[in-house]
């Protein structure tokens, strides 16, 4: 029974642990992107960027990072990521993302891609 209660504990201090490296990522993501970005159920509610609902099933977690490394150069570069985004009626080229996002470093944006993975 003491094993079996050790095994429980170890298994919940598991879940804790990686739920909350998940959700780490949430209070950055969203110091640097709620003003400008939502998460409504159907993505048609723009603030002033595309909504971000289901962005990590729409898109790869290796583009999310590459955009959120350099978003311009990501723009620039075209796709077919590109065009959807361009293609939405809100969108504004002249609209850039914040100086902010580029500064991030590696391992703030690897925890804000997989949450937005998540959302």
């Amino acid at each position: 029974m003491k094993k079996f209660f050790g095994l429980l504990v170890a298994v919940f201090a598991m879940v804790a642990f990686t739920s909350t490296n998940v959700l780490a990522g949430a209070p950055k993501a969203w110091s640097k992107c709620k003003a400008c970005h939502k998460t409504n159920k159907d993505n048609t509610k723009w603030t002033v960027g595309p909504g971000l609902k289901g962005v990590g099933s729409r898109l790869s977690a290796e583009y999310l990072d590459k955009w959120l490394k350099d978003p311009q150069a990501t723009l620039d570069a075209g796709g077919p990521e590109v065009d959807a985004l361009k293609a939405a009626k809100k969108f504004k080229a002249k609209l850039k993302m914040p100086a902010a996002v580029k500064k991030l470093k590696d391992a703030d944006r690897a925890e804000l891609v997989k949450y937005l993975g998540t959302l």
